[in-house]
């Protein structure tokens, strides 16, 4: 095959691979308890280095594993995709660190929404358009570079 071959083919592989556009995303809690957190905190929260916030144990949920925003979100947040974020989990929670964030059970604002309702000390993320007005949000992470 010829270079200009080669890069033809690229380019059709290029255009037709599954890309999705990236949303920015936002750290929030239904409770007004809480304060705006910097990127080092939210950091902290999402790598199981810090469990209190303002005072308060605070539980953190996740999106399915297989979600597209579970998988956004670390790697906006973090660098890191799902699988080294499961391995980094893996090993706080091996060593009684800190436990694993709360899976909610699908992968709807609805059922997250649901979930922090429960409790007044929760924490979880989602894109930011699938916030509700009523959120108190500690962080907004910004897809733009």
């Amino acid at each position: 095959m010829t270079g200009s071959a080669l890069i033809g083919l690229f380019c059709v592989f290029a255009f037709i691979s599954p890309a999705h556009a990236t949303d920015d995303y936002a750290i929030f809690s239904l409770d007004a308890g809480f304060e705006a957190i910097s990127i080092n905190k939210a950091r902290k929260l999402y790598r199981g280095k810090t469990k209190r916030l303002n005072g308060k144990r605070i539980e953190l949920s996740d999106w399915p594993e297989n979600s597209i925003e579970r998988e956004d979100f670390y790697q906006l947040l973090l660098g890191k995709n799902t699988a080294q974020m499961n391995a980094h989990w893996a090993g706080l929670s091996f060593s009684g660190k800190a436990r694993y964030p709360r899976e909610i059970k699908a992968a709807s604002a609805d059922s997250l929404i649901n979930w922090l309702n429960d409790k007044p000390n929760r924490i979880g993320y989602s894109p930011l358009s699938s916030v509700p007005k009523n959120a108190n949000i500690l962080y907004t992470i910004s897809s733009e570079k």
